[in-house]
């Protein structure tokens, strides 16, 4: 079972142990958080004199976004070539396909539709088992889903840790599966409710605003009996957590753990 740590900001290295076999680093859930390119070398130099792999983690984007992200991929293709790429936008995608194919596409956690509502555990344990089945499992249950990964090229999926369970019997044993722990996300958007928090005269102003980073100070706890479990939204991003480690681990379907030891925004 491979070991990955998964951090965001370069300084958060200080959680890297001998545990670990591979970095992951970057940003999945906003471009305005992607690391620059001196912060992507330093993480790129730290796994390979620490003799780990890398994987550099990408949010989905605007036109923008990608323009930079571009940039990011190409210094990772130069400096790095054996390197994954996490994408959560077919579009980003679409520039490795064409433009950066000696690194490896791996699906992201955001374009794998799982069941990820906490609500979803008041009905689980009363609904036939072929519900059951169908709320434990995703999008790559679909055969023609997994077939269209292989003529791509990707061979890796990325999976929250599920208050339901995850079941991977619809999908085949050569596309391979890594298991994010503990944080799972529940919704996300490029509307952010924490931009300009800490503004008193911003207090009426919200949208898709220029910020300040404020989701790198400010952790919101939200409670809702209808959930069952809080809530945790940090910038555009909701998350729970869910320390249990699924039957999935120890029956072999994931061959790869992703330990964020902070929430990775």
């Amino acid at each position: 079972m491979e070991q990955a740590l998964y951090i965001s900001r370069i300084e958060k290295l200080t959680y890297f142990t001998d545990d670990f076999s591979r970095l992951y680093f970057g940003q999945e859930f906003c471009e305005r958080l992607m690391p620059s390119e001196k912060q992507l070398g330093q993480a790129i130099s730290f796994a390979r004199n620490n003799g780990i792999g890398f994987t550099f983690v990408t949010p989905y984007v605007t036109n923008r976004g990608l323009e930079r992200l571009e940039d990011l991929i190409g210094y990772v293709g130069r400096h790095a070539p054996e390197s994954e790429i996490v994408f959560n936008d077919w579009g980003v995608f679409q520039f490795l396909h064409l433009e950066a194919r000696g690194l490896t596409p791996v699906l992201g956690r955001l374009l794998n539709k799982t069941k990820r509502g906490p609500r979803i555990m008041h009905i689980i344990d009363k609904v036939p088992e072929e519900t059951r089945a169908f709320y434990q499992g995703s999008n790559l249950d679909v055969p023609e889903a997994c077939r269209f990964l292989r003529r791509q090229g990707i061979f890796r999926v990325e999976y929250d840790n599920a208050l339901q369970g995850t079941r991977f019997a619809g999908t085949p044993g050569d596309i391979h599966k890594s298991l994010y722990m503990p944080y799972a996300f529940v919704s996300s958007s490029r509307f952010c409710l924490t931009a300009c928090c800490d503004d008193p005269e911003q207090s009426d102003y919200v949208g898709i605003i220029p910020c300040g980073r404020e989701c790198r100070s400010y952790t919101f706890t939200l409670f809702n009996p209808v959930m069952g479990l809080p809530l945790i939204r940090r910038g555009n991003t909701v998350f729970f957590l869910n320390e249990r480690i699924p039957d999935s681990v120890s029956n072999g379907d994931v061959d790869r753990i992703v330990i964020q030891p902070e929430i990775p925004v």
